[in-house]
């Protein structure tokens, strides 16, 4: 059971190394940090509401000369850095080959080593997670379709044994995919769906979706894990080179008389360097 529960954790959050689940190995060399103009650093300030007040999280980002994303160092609310995250890129081919995330928390320091491999295509078909000292964490394995999109997914541990697998369906008139986590006796653990391409959603706009002339989307419906439906609201600003540097994301609450109001959710900005 332990293995399941950690499968699905690897599924559906940010693991110490992108790639664990098909989500982020779908997206794993897609570039969504800038729109025009390549900048040489990104410093973010992300600040997240909630009940309880708001918690602010920055971050800094840097790229190499073709655009490509280099590092990313993350820091708490008290300036102390909890992330580090150092690309090496094949920059002919767009593809990212190693990845070494660091991470500092109150139990200590940790770091992984992950490299991706790819195949003649330069599908990516294998991702291996390693310790500092040079032991397997994690091995996946992918398979693609024809366009190179996984569709298959399997993690093994570090004694080789599987936590299952996830598998994906893929709708291109839509723009959508739909992924399933299956246990090792065949069991469905859990249900998802997603984007294909989020640098071109706003080529396949959903029912309730509105996007900008920039092509970020101004209004869409968010699917909860529990089946229900949240709509939001973005609002933009832009740099003279039409990159995003602050976006405003508001929840939509719907009173009994039918009224609605905006709750402010989520305030993402970015500070450009050329």
């Amino acid at each position: 059971m332990f293995k399941l529960i950690s499968f699905i954790l690897l599924a559906f959050t940010y693991s110490s190394i992108k790639s664990q689940n098909i989500y982020s190995a779908l997206h794993l060399n897609e570039e969504r940090e800038y729109k025009t103009k390549r900048p040489k650093i990104i410093a973010k300030t992300n600040i997240f509401y909630n009940k309880s007040g708001k918690q602010t999280l920055k971050e800094v980002e840097s790229f190499d000369e073709s655009g490509m994303f280099l590092n990313e160092e993350r820091f708490d609310e008290d300036g102390s850095r909890i992330v580090r995250l150092v690309h090496t890129n094949d920059t002919v081919n767009r593809l990212v080959l190693t990845s070494s995330f660091e991470r500092w928390t109150k139990f200590g320091y940790s770091k992984e080593l992950t490299s991706y491999d790819y195949d003649s295509a330069k599908y990516l078909i294998r991702i291996v997670t390693k310790n500092d000292r040079g032991n397997i964490l994690r091995r996946t394995e992918i398979k693609n379709n024809k366009k190179g999109h996984p569709i298959e997914m399997i993690v093994f541990d570090e004694s080789g044994n599987s936590f299952g697998k996830e598998i994906a369906e893929y709708f291109y008139d839509t723009n959508r995919y739909v992924t399933f986590v299956i246990s090792i006796d065949g069991r469905l653990l859990s249900q998802d769906s997603g984007k294909i391409s989020y640098k071109n959603a706003y080529q396949f706009p959903n029912q309730d979706d509105v996007f900008n002339a920039y092509g970020d989307a101004i209004k869409w419906t968010s699917k909860n894990l529990t089946g229900t439906e949240t709509d939001y609201e973005g609002e933009y600003t832009y740099d003279e080179f039409g990159n995003c540097t602050e976006n405003k994301i508001f929840k939509v609450i719907y009173k009994a008389n039918g009224k609605s109001k905006r709750e402010i959710d989520r305030i993402f900005k970015k500070k450009y360097s050329y």
